[in-house]
């Protein structure tokens, strides 16, 4: 009788191991998997340590079924965590850069061109085209990377000052979000000013990087003379 016992120990070792492992591959089903096959495991222990030498056949299979579906278990919780995860940051942020367009397309509120919230219309100057002097470009402060820019210019104070940029993008970068923005001079003599910065928990952005081309050149008279 006593045998017997030790035996059904290995048999329901094996079948709830068995049932375990196959949920395991299953992502949300695993979470269940690993709830009966932590048990199964403690079951499946004590059945080695009861059963006869030669009879612990049963219960060895049994715990090794639980044990690797633990595993099994564990690494795709993870994987399927770290995929949802960027699936969401990837969809809001899409969200968010494309549907202010769309409810513009069909009538509704158009897009959002005020900064950080703010929307005073006093407060930025239209765009008056391109403004950059390479004196002004070399005034910009880049702020300390590795702080999150600060010590950086302001990008508040950029647009009140140059007006509103010829193209502007968001994107994310690990931890941080970043807005680039880029001025244009199209002519002959071509100008670019092109700053990158990174928002504080405040919600502002500070400049931590900035390129500029064609700033350094002198306009000419009609004279050929370089003023």
């Amino acid at each position: 009788m006593k045998q017997e016992n030790q035996q059904i120990l290995g048999i329901l070792a094996i079948i709830f191991g068995t049932i375990a492992l196959l949920g395991s591959w299953i992502p949300i089903i695993n979470y269940l998997s690993l709830i009966i096959a932590v048990p199964t495991l403690i079951l499946g222990i004590i059945g080695i340590a009861l059963s006869p030498k030669k009879q612990k056949t049963l219960a060895i299979l049994g715990t090794s079924f639980a044990l690797i579906a633990i595993i099994v278990s564990v690494i795709t919780q993870f994987l399927f965590s770290n995929i949802l995860n960027d699936w969401v940051t990837k969809y809001s942020h899409t969200y968010r850069q494309e549907i202010p367009y769309f409810e513009g397309e069909q009538g509704g509120n158009l897009p959002d061109t005020s900064i950080d919230g703010y929307q005073d219309e006093d407060d930025i100057e239209e765009d008056r085209g391109f403004t950059w002097t390479q004196d002004q470009f070399d005034a910009l402060i880049e702020g300390d990377l590795s702080n999150r820019g600060q010590g950086g210019s302001n990008y508040k104070d950029i647009i009140r000052k140059h007006g509103i940029p010829d193209s502007e993008t968001d994107s994310i970068m690990g931890d941080y979000e970043i807005k680039r923005i880029t001025y244009l001079s199209i002519s002959s003599d071509p100008k670019t000013v092109v700053l990158t910065f990174v928002k504080q928990e405040n919600g502002q952005f500070l400049l931590i990087h900035k390129f500029a081309v064609g700033l350094d050149r002198k306009e000419q008279t009609d004279s050929g003379v370089k003023i």
